[in-house]
């Protein structure tokens, strides 16, 4: 039992360190990082417009939950470093006014990968905790549970909030305006 309080306090700690670096500054270095792909320290701190204390302590914070590496004399971002500017682009964080239009055409390609490397890391726990697993097994189950995404989304059309038409999605005012925390109120 001790071993799994300390790993609770140990994911409390991980996930603290994680929300405090998120402010204006580490999410400016990591937008610009994935803007760049690869990036050196100076071309970053002038992008960012962050003065060099305030820059440096971003940085390591960045480094030190692995968002970004150095690699070289450059900075890039980790597939989990991916996987949060991904996820802060599907939120809308915009890096310039044309980047709403890459949003709306990268839109599937970003939520597809960032889903697929969820996946994987689920995956990665699961056979951590059981040993081993049947990936045919697997794949047939997910495809089934895909289905039952489609139905929800048919679900929501019959309330209003969406519209599916030739297979694209468009949302309704009513789901644009609806709060996260009624998103699965009949689920």
């Amino acid at each position: 039992m001790e071993s799994v309080v300390f790993t609770m306090e140990e994911t409390r700690d991980v996930v603290y360190r994680i929300l405090r670096i998120l402010k204006e500054n580490a999410i400016k270095i990591l937008m610009t990082i994935k803007e760049k792909e690869k990036i050196r320290w100076k071309e970053l701190q002038n992008i960012t417009g962050l003065p060099t204390a305030t820059f440096n302590r971003a940085l390591a914070a960045l480094q030190e939950v692995n968002f970004i590496k150095k690699e070289g004399p450059h900075y890039v971002l980790t597939w989990t470093g991916k996987l949060v500017t991904d996820a802060l682009l599907m939120l809308g964080w915009r890096l310039s006014e044309e980047s709403e239009e890459i949003i709306t055409e990268d839109a599937e390609k970003l939520l597809s990968k960032d889903i697929a490397m969820a996946i994987v890391v689920l995956l990665i726990v699961s056979l951590k905790r059981t040993g081993k697993l049947d990936l045919d097994k697997f794949e047939q189950e997910l495809l089934k549970e895909m289905k039952v995404a489609r139905k929800i989304l048919e679900d929501y059309e019959k309330e209003g909030y969406l519209e599916i038409k030739d297979g694209i999605v468009v949302a309704k005012d009513k789901l644009k305006k609806m709060d996260i925390t009624g998103l699965f109120k009949n689920y």
